[in-house]
C-alpha cells in the first residue's frame, strides 16, 4: 500500500510543476465595481478605454481579463463572470487594433 507521505509528496511535485510550467499573463486587467484597472503588464490607454466601454455595455461589474502569449500570438483569458458574447467582442478588439 502506498503511504500517505508518498501521495503528499507526489501532490506537491505536481502542483509545483503546474505552477512553473503554466503560462504567465502578459497583462491582466481587473474589473471591480464596474471599473477597469490594469494590474499586470501594459495595455494602451485607447485599448483599455475601448475594453472598459465593452464591459460597461455588458454590465460587467467584476472579473478579470488576461493576455497570455502563445507563440507569436496573444490569447485572451477571462474569468467566468465575462459571458461568451462579451469575450468575443474583446477578442475582436485585440485582433483589430
Amino acid at each position: 500500500m502506498v503511504e500517505l507521505g508518498q501521495i503528499l509528496l507526489l501532490a506537491v511535485v505536481v502542483a509545483a510543476a503546474w505552477l512553473l510550467l503554466s503560462p504567465k499573463p502578459v497583462f491582466k486587467m481587473r474589473v471591480a465595481q464596474g471599473s477597469l484597472k490594469v494590474t499586470r503588464g501594459k495595455v494602451t490607454f485607447d485599448r483599455q478605454q475601448q475594453a472598459a466601454e465593452i464591459l460597461r455595455q455588458w454590465q460587467i461589474r467584476r472579473g478579470w481579463i488576461g493576455g497570455v502569449r502563445r507563440g507569436k500570438s496573444l490569447k485572451l483569458t477571462f474569468s467566468h463572470s465575462v459571458p461568451p458574447g462579451c469575450r468575443q467582442q474583446l477578442r475582436n478588439l485585440w485582433t483589430n487594433c
